[in-house]
């Protein structure tokens, strides 16, 4: 794992999202993950990762982030505004960044939820079999919580595959 991105705003509702932690509900443990698993798995597959990795699910209004590692991103989903060191930058397609760039999203223009996908995925550890986050049970993610300012996102670099 390395260092990937540091928060530097958290958005309105940004959380480390996967496609759910399943066979829990019995437990009281929601399956949770990518509210829009097409949006998560289509990020993923843009930036060469397999679709069970972790995103940032980014809900209405999004983050701005600081690039730590050169990696691939794509935001896919709702329609924000991505702007990589001002310019901007489309959706739904790989885009490579270096350590030092500031990626901002903007806020939905339609839509209610973004995924951010980064080479290699979002590491976070395993609850349940899910890196996705509950945030009413604090499971998953970051310390089962929305990201907050000053957070530093680790991606993967086993989790790749071949486009």
């Amino acid at each position: 794992m390395r260092d990937a991105l540091t928060v530097l705003s958290p958005g309105l509702y940004t959380s480390v999202q996967d496609l759910g932690r399943f066979g829990y509900e019995h437990m009281g443990v929601p399956i949770s993950g990518a509210l829009d698993p097409m949006a998560h798995r289509i990020a993923n597959w843009l930036v060469g990762n397999s679709q069970t990795c972790a995103t940032l699910e980014i809900t209405m209004g999004g983050p701005c982030l600081q690039v730590l590692d050169q990696m691939e991103i794509a935001l896919t989903g709702a329609a924000m505004a991505l702007t990589i060191n001002g310019r901007p930058a489309p959706l739904w397609a790989g885009v490579c960044v270096q350590p030092g760039d500031v990626i901002r999203i903007g806020f939905a223009e339609s839509g209610c939820r973004a995924y951010l996908a980064v080479s290699g995925g979002i590491e976070v550890p395993l609850v349940m079999g899910s890196r996705a986050t509950f945030a009413g049970g604090r499971l998953g993610g970051i310390e089962g919580r929305l990201l907050r300012e000053g957070d530093t996102l680790q991606h993967g670099l086993s989790t790749m595959i071949l486009r």
